[in-house]
C-alpha cells in the first residue's frame, strides 16, 4: 500500500514538471489585457477631421485678457447651438466656487447675449485642431481633475492652451463634434442632467453622438 502511495507520489511530481511553466504564469503587471481594443478612429464611424472657416476672423497678437498668449492667434467669434438640447451654449459667469463659469446649452435664440459668444482660435497655426475663449476672456477647461457627475466640466477659467483647452474639430453632413485632444472624450451636452446643471457641457463622452451634435454660428 505504502508502495503504491509512493508511485502516486511521483507521478504526480513528474507531471507538475511536463505542464509547461506559462499555463500556471500570471501576467505581468504592466500587460494589457488580452480584451483591450485599439482606440476608436472616428473615421470609420464615418466622421472627418475639419477646418473650421476662421478667414474671417480676428488676428490678435496677445488674446484678450486676463489671458495672455504669446505670437498671433486667429480667432472667430461663435454661437456655439446644440442639437440635442436644442439650445445655445452659455457661460455663467453668475456661478461660484468650482462651477463658476460652467458652460451649458441653455439660452433660446432670442435671449442671446455676450455670455454666448465664444472665441473659437486655431491652435499651433490649425484650424482643425482649437481653443475656445469665453466672454469672460478665460480659455474653455475640461475639469478632468473633478469627480463623479462633474468631471470633464467645461468651464472658462484656463489662462494657457495646455491638453484640457485643446480640442479637435469632427464633423458629418454638416454637424460638428470636438473631441478633447488628450483624452478623447467627446463634448457632450448632458440632458440628463438637472437643476443648475441641467445640459452642462462634460468633455467625457465615449462616442459622438445625438448628445455631442453641434453647430457654430458667426457672431455678427
Amino acid at each position: 500500500m505504502r508502495r503504491a502511495r509512493g508511485l502516486l507520489s511521483a507521478v504526480v511530481v513528474l507531471l507538475a514538471l511536463l505542464v509547461p511553466a506559462s499555463a500556471h504564469a500570471a501576467p505581468s503587471p504592466g500587460a494589457s489585457p488580452a480584451a483591450a481594443a485599439a482606440e476608436d478612429d472616428p473615421a470609420t464611424k464615418g466622421l472627418t477631421r475639419t477646418s473650421l472657416d476662421l478667414g474671417g476672423g480676428e488676428a490678435q497678437a496677445n488674446a484678450l485678457g486676463p489671458v495672455g498668449i504669446p505670437g498671433a492667434s486667429i480667432c472667430q467669434r461663435f454661437y456655439i447651438y446644440s442639437y440635442r438640447a436644442a439650445r445655445y451654449v452659455s457661460e455663467e459667469q453668475g456661478y461660484t466656487g468650482s462651477s463658476h463659469n460652467m458652460l451649458r446649452a441653455r439660452s433660446t435664440a432670442g435671449a442671446l447675449g455676450t455670455w454666448e459668444h465664444f472665441r473659437l482660435c486655431a491652435y499651433n497655426g490649425r484650424t482643425d485642431t482649437i481653443y475656445i475663449q469665453a466672454s469672460s476672456g478665460y480659455l474653455v477647461t475640461a475639469e478632468y481633475g473633478y469627480s463623479g457627475n462633474l468631471r470633464g466640466m467645461m468651464r472658462g477659467r484656463g489662462e494657457w492652451p495646455g491638453v484640457w483647452e485643446v480640442f479637435e474639430v469632427w464633423s458629418d453632413a454638416g454637424v460638428y463634434y470636438l473631441r478633447n485632444q488628450s483624452t478623447k472624450g467627446w463634448v457632450s451636452v448632458r440632458v440628463d442632467m438637472t437643476g443648475s446643471s441641467a445640459n452642462m457641457l462634460r468633455a467625457n463622452g465615449a462616442s459622438a453622438g445625438p448628445w455631442e451634435m453641434l453647430a457654430f454660428t458667426s457672431v455678427a
